[in-house]
């Protein structure tokens, strides 16, 4: 028996201006346990391509199967954690609800939460490591803290696909390595999409990678290097450290 898909995308072509090409005959594939990054240059369409997955943008061309479906259909089954969240650190909101807060698509608006609920907000926080903050101010948290919450509240309707834009694009080294191994963690039962603008950090632990910039290269395997980097930034590029391009370089 065949295991399905998770994404599928075939010959996608996407423009928010007609004429002009932001994405351009996308083909990608994410399978059960796949751990894919997403690397490339600011406005190369990343996040639109996130967003496409997602069912809140339409292609021009092409298709995309989210769990065989389409991505508006599929959204229960994904969890989302965009690159800027809004939070008010001074609102008097607790870490538990914070979390509770992802399960607000699936309740009618008068609906409140009960004893189930905070039992899959207990049992998200103890994952990422918070079930003994769930009581403590949102404000009160550190970055990395927050990150994890934030996490929390994508998983807490059991999602089979997690999605993260820039999620570390503001917390230390530090919180961004133990951020990463609990990534690691998660995927053991469930498939993850990662965009990053930080290549040394995630290949230890991407199981897949793709380099994109309107056109998409796609390699199974978490390794990095120059090919991959340079159709990814369009570019010439100095690979230094560990496979890390310290330098970035544009032909004059």
């Amino acid at each position: 028996m065949t295991t399905k898909n998770i994404v599928e995308i075939n010959n996608l072509d996407f423009s928010y201006v007609k004429g002009t090409k932001v994405l351009e005959n996308i083909n990608l594939v994410v399978k059960p346990g796949d751990f894919l990054g997403i690397i490339g240059a600011n406005g190369g369409g990343k996040t639109t391509l996130l967003k496409i997955i997602l069912g809140l943008l339409s292609p021009d061309k092409g298709s995309t199967k989210v769990f065989d479906q389409s991505p508006k259909k599929a959204r229960r089954q994904v969890g989302y954690v965009p690159q800027y969240a809004k939070i008010d650190l001074d609102y008097p909101i607790n870490v538990q609800e914070v979390v509770l807060m992802g399960l607000l698509g699936n309740k009618k608006t008068w609906q409140r939460f009960i004893g189930s609920d905070k039992k899959k907000a207990t049992a998200v926080l103890e994952k990422v490591g918070l079930v003994d903050l769930a009581k403590k101010r949102i404000g009160e948290l550190s970055g990395g803290q927050r990150q994890r919450v934030l996490i929390a509240r994508a998983l807490v309707r059991d999602p089979k696909l997690l999605i993260l834009d820039e999620p570390t694009s503001s917390v230390d080294t530090k919180a961004e390595t133990d951020f990463f191994e609990l990534l690691k963690k998660l995927n053991q039962e469930i498939a993850i999409i990662v965009v990053s603008h930080d290549i040394g950090m995630i290949s230890p632990y991407i199981n897949k990678i793709a380099c994109l910039n309107k056109t998409l290269f796609l390699h199974d395997g978490g390794e990095i290097n120059e090919t991959m980097i340079k159709s990814g930034y369009k570019c010439d590029i100095e690979l230094l450290g560990h496979g890390i391009p310290h330098r970035v370089l544009k032909k004059h």
